[in-house]
This record gives C-alpha cells, structure tokens and sequence, in this order.
C-alpha cells in the first residue's frame, strides 16, 4: 500500500470484556435510523413515542472549563431505543472558545452507556476509550454534572454543569448515506453500474468535488479495462446515480458475502483490522492479535462539515490496548490495483512493543455520518 508500513506486534490474543449489549443495539439503530429519520423527519423530545424510533434526551448545554482555551460551550443529546431506554448513541457540539485560532467548533457522534439508577445514575460518553471518556452525574431530571476520570467529583469552583435546554433543539440525526455496490462498465460515452445481486443497471456520475473518484479509477488502470468493481456513496435521482464518496474500488474485488462493519489493512509488514458481527480482530503477519467484542466507531468532524468526519476506535484491559483512526483520504493500494476512500492508523499499545501501522480502509455496514 502507498499509506506506509509499521513494526511488528507481540504474539498472543489479548481477550477484552465490555458490556455487550452495546453492539447490539448499534446495530439495531444503524438498522432503523434510516427508517425513522424518513417517517419522523426532526427526531426531537423526549416525548417521542418509542414506535416512532430513537428517543431524544436533551439537549443539554453548558459551557464547560477548558485548560488551554476560555471554555467549551457543549451542547449534548442522548438518544436512547425503546420503552426501556436503552442507550444507543449520543450526538455533541463542542466549540472551544477563544483558541489561538478562534473559536473552533467540532462534532460528535459515538457510543454512550448509563451506570447505575436514579439519584446514583452516571452517564458514559465514549466508555471504551481511555483517552475520550466522560462521565456525568444526574443529579437531577434536567442537569448532567461533569465528573473527574475516576467518575469523582471535580472539587473546583467553575461550572460543570449542563443543563436541559427546552429552547434549543435537539442535535438531528440524518439518515446513514447510502452506499452502492457493483461493477462498473463503459457505455459509450457514459458509466453503467451493474449492482450487486442483480437489480436494475444505472447510469453512474462522478459529482464528487473535482472528479475525483474518477481520477482514482483511472489511475488503477480503469481506462485499459472492460470493467472494475466499484463501491460508492451516492443519492438516486431519476434513475441515474450520482456518486460523490468513494468507498473502495478495484479489478481484483466483487461483492461481499459477508457483512462487515469495516475493514483496514496495511502491507510490509502485512496487518488487518477487521469488524464483524462476532467482534473487532487485529492481527499481524506474524502471528500477533488483538481481540474485541463488537464495538461500533466514533466520529468527529469540524462543526458544519460531515464530508470531512473522521472514525474512531478505541478498545483496551490490562493486557491490551489498540486505537484507529480511520479518515476519508483516498489511499491507493499498489500491490493490488486498488484505491481505498480511507486512510487508516492502528497504534497497538499493549502487548508490548508498541507499534504503529498505516494502511488503507473501507466501511461495510458501518454507517458514514
């Protein structure tokens, strides 16, 4: 791949244990967002009846202190699946005030869990990252009070709570982008997708920014062959189908049998990080691997522009730890004439020797913000 190499790993499975049932229901949201976004257009309130999909709790804001900056103005909504309230997935706006380059603001999308009932109830965003988590204490219907790393109270005099605003609105969920599988043809001066698992043909345009899917294509030889696979995110319209995100593409590849959340990899030495529906696996050409239950990503991108969001993964135990970060940047694969919409790290921290890898990566299931 042309995305860089790493150095080996230690040998051995490091097993990790997280709640399950988190997994799960991501994948039951990823399933119904779609769904829900079409017949509730807003999802908002926390009056939402539960048929209708998930259910907002917040927003709540606040303007939270910040070390190097004049504070961070936060505004933070839980959506929540079911009677039950079970957590799915939580959305926040976070605008670091008075920075050396302004105020800068960044979203955020990812996993959140609920610890403990009633006056004991804390809230988990980013539970299984070390370095990202925060917890809040309810402690009340209406407020969330930031809590230390040890889930302790912060003995400060700022402010550190976020209360529920019912003037603002709660941060909106759009529906997973659509992603397009099958082979791509020439048709005399035009492109024809053939889908995956028959279907109707359709005639492809590139509108990505500066035609580059297009360029990428080419530049594994899509101009000297008869037809090439190709996976794309796009919006149907009149029958036509406009392209504007690459996902992966290339002679060598067809579709998939299997589902899988994503998938990165990497050459010299070989690596692969790979989610599925039976877990995250990490493992190296010699042997060394890193094991999860199913975890979903977390995204972040620069307030107001989702094209440029970029997936976080972040797992660790005693005996292990392992992030990735996976970014929307083409990544061409030399080895085996195929182009990748995203560039991928993994740095594996534990078992010991540290070790960093750089490859190329596509989404599956996973949904792209």
């Amino acid at each position: 791949m042309s995305c860089g190499r790493g150095a080996g790993v230690s040998r051995g499975i490091a097993r990790i244990t997280v709640d399950h049932y988190t997994a799960a229901h991501w994948r039951r949201f990823r399933a119904l967002l779609g769904a829900a976004v079409a017949s509730v257009g807003s999802l908002g309130g926390p009056a939402q009846a539960a048929s209708q999909g998930p259910i907002a709790d917040g927003p709540y804001v606040g303007t939270l202190p910040c070390a190097d900056c004049a504070g961070i103005r936060t505004t933070l909504t839980l959506y929540t699946m079911g009677g039950a309230g079970v957590p799915l997935v939580y959305r926040m706006t976070a605008t670091y005030l008075g920075t050396g380059d302004g105020d800068r603001t960044e979203e955020r999308l990812g996993p959140w869990m609920r610890v403990g009932t009633d006056a004991g109830e804390r809230v988990r965003i980013e539970p299984y990252d070390e370095a990202g988590r925060q917890s809040f204490r309810r402690t009340n219907a209406g407020t969330l009070e930031l809590l230390g790393r040890d889930e302790a109270p912060i003995p400060t005099q700022h402010n550190l709570r976020l209360e529920r605003s019912e003037a603002a609105t709660a941060a909106r969920l759009e529906a997973p982008r659509t992603l397009f599988r099958g082979t791509l043809t020439r048709e005399a001066d035009g492109l024809i997708l053939q889908p995956c698992h028959g279907g109707t043909t359709v005639r492809v345009h590139d509108v990505s920014p500066e035609v580059i899917i297009t360029a990428a294509i080419t530049d594994i030889g899509f101009d000297t062959r008869d037809s090439l696979y190709l996976e794309a995110y796009g919006t149907l319209r009149d029958g036509e189908l406009m392209i504007d995100r690459l996902n992966r593409a290339g002679s060598e590849m067809g579709c998939p049998t299997d589902p899988v959340g994503f998938r990165t990899q990497g050459n010299e030495p070989g690596w692969s990080l790979v989610s599925n529906r039976t877990g995250v696996r990490f493992t190296t050409q010699d042997g060394g691997a890193v094991n999860a239950p199913p975890l979903p990503l977390s995204w972040r991108w620069p307030g107001g522009r989702p094209d440029r969001a970029e997936a976080r993964l972040a797992t660790s135990t005693e005996g292990s730890a392992l992030n990735a970060m996976i970014a929307p940047k083409l990544c061409r694969d030399t080895m085996a004439d195929a182009v990748y919409g995203f560039t991928a790290v993994v740095r594996v921290e534990r078992p010991a020797p540290v070790a960093e890898f750089t490859g190329c990566g596509f989404l599956g299931s996973e949904s792209l913000p």
